[in-house]
């Protein structure tokens, strides 16, 4: 009893745990699948449904999008095979399924699903050796709807959660696709669906893991899509109070010995005496009554200003953005707030990039593009080393003040001139060779440039003469004088 006691009095001294008639908080205990399974259709609609309709949700997804995969996370490997092959497969469309998009626009739009609806399916179809395509591989892009979520328990000896199969240790094994959009429908095709097992292999399952053994997600919107909906209809009722307020020009009240008792009394009437069941621009309404003419004076807004901010503060804190980015509002904005909010947000877009991103869909692709080379003989088996994928550059703040601050930190030792380069979204071996191509060119049309540190210094004078025929010995290859004999 002693230790119950103690239980008791420590459960009694969190607030959250306490119960009251004030708090009849009530959540479930579910595990991470079970809490969305019941929930992440109903969200993802609700989410596109507030995507094409909401100006603001559909902001939301424009800016994770242009903010974790901007112009797409490049893959760089190390030999001139892989990058000749990658660029010809990824700059084109022969890697889309659907032959539209290149390699990033299909990253950026599993990304857009990803924040509209929690998840998406990308495929890894084979396909014909092209000069176009010379791994003969295809992404095929699926919405969340794809996976058939009635398929539970043992299925092929697998147990079966929500169309996910799953191995000993709860690793996908495979996932029960539709090979059409379940809402998709036009003549000739039939009614129902039948779903099949994809191999885990592949199929590449891209969503935010937020608690541990999650296997699916909801929208990101779903913190938010309540508050957006509130927003949107007290703006409504605002828009449609003003518009009404702005169709009456006066109210005559009539004091004729006609007088009208009952519910006729307050019907409002126009010139010919006809009940007004709709309201048009500068209406004089007349009713019966003591004889008085009413002037009909727009009220003001109120505090619809304050209360739109609120709303859109919390909106764009649940959906892990800044206000300024949401609402597009920059007249409160300055230096220091814009780089502070910026810094928080940067530090969560990589954690999306490096958690999300590039384990769950860039490195995936880039081993079955390998693996698919292997194969037909294009290179070696292994994997080679110092393969890298380089997220976009985040644009900077104050340019000026960013750029000194990056050069003092890399002179003093704190920053790795390759670790700078690449904050640029490039590569620094790329960046060598782009520039010692450049010098020769120079060199050879004998053109100085004050941008150019092996003539001019930092202050725009000329290096040191013994440094400049350095630097013409390096560039001729030259050999340098002999010294005379001595005495």
């Amino acid at each position: 009893m002693g230790r119950l006691r103690d239980a008791w009095h420590a459960l009694r001294g969190y607030a959250a745990a306490q119960e009251s008639r004030a708090s009849r908080w009530q959540p479930g205990g579910g595990s991470a699948d079970t809490e969305v399974a019941s929930a992440a259709m109903t969200v993802a609609r609700r989410a596109r449904d507030a995507v094409r309709n909401d100006p603001y949700a559909a902001r939301i997804v424009d800016l994770w999008t242009g903010n974790a995969v901007g112009a797409g996370i490049t893959t760089r490997w190390p030999d001139a095979g892989h990058t000749a092959a990658w660029r010809r497969w990824a700059e084109s469309t022969a890697c889309d399924a659907e032959r539209r998009l290149d390699l990033y626009g299909i990253q950026a739009l599993a990304m857009r699903a990803v924040v509209e609806s929690g998840e998406c399916f990308i495929r890894l179809l084979p396909t014909a050796v092209t000069p176009a395509n010379p791994i003969g591989l295809r992404l095929q892009v699926l919405e969340s709807d794809h996976l058939d979520t009635t398929r539970v328990g043992m299925l092929q000896g697998l147990p079966t959660f929500h169309g996910i199969a799953v191995d000993e240790a709860g690793a996908p094994a495979a996932y029960w696709l539709f090979p059409r959009h379940p809402g998709a429908w036009w003549p000739g095709l039939p009614l129902t669906l039948a779903s099949e097992p994809i191999p885990a292999s592949d199929v590449l399952h891209l969503y935010r893991k937020r608690r541990p053994g999650q296997m699916r997600d909801v929208s990101w919107l779903a913190p938010i899509l309540t508050r957006l909906r509130d927003l949107g209809d007290y703006e409504d009722a605002l828009l449609m109070k003003a518009k009404i307020e702005a169709c009456l020009a006066a109210v005559i009240t009539d004091d004729t010995d006609e007088a009208v008792t009952g519910p006729a009394a307050n019907l409002l009437r126009d010139a010919q005496n006809r009940p007004v069941e709709a309201f048009e621009p500068g209406m004089i309404l007349y009713r019966r009554g003591g004889g008085a003419v009413d002037v009909v004076n727009p009220s003001g807004g109120g505090s619809h200003a304050a209360f739109a901010r609120r709303a859109l503060e919390a909106a764009a804190v649940g959906a892990g953005l800044t206000y300024d980015q949401v609402s597009g509002d920059l007249t409160q904005a300055n230096y220091s707030s814009l780089r502070a909010g910026k810094i928080e947000f940067r530090r969560l877009c990589e954690q999306i990039q490096y958690g999300m991103l590039i384990p769950m869909l860039v490195r995936p692709i880039a081993e079955r593009f390998h693996a698919q080379g292997a194969l037909l003989g294009l290179w070696g088996a292994d994997l080679p080393e110092g393969v890298s994928h380089v997220p976009p550059a985040h644009e900077m703040i104050d340019p000026l003040k960013d750029t000194s601050a990056l050069i003092a930190q890399v002179r003093a030792g704190f920053v790795p001139q390759p670790e700078a380069v690449g904050a640029f979204g490039y590569d620094f071996r790329q960046v060598i060779e782009d520039i010692r191509l450049a010098n020769e060119h120079l060199d050879e049309a004998g053109i100085v440039l004050d941008s150019d540190p092996r003539r001019v210094g930092k202050t725009g004078a000329a290096q040191d003469p013994a440094q400049l025929a350095a630097v013409e010995i390096a560039a001729t290859g030259a050999a340098s004088p002999a010294r005379p004999a001595g005495p």
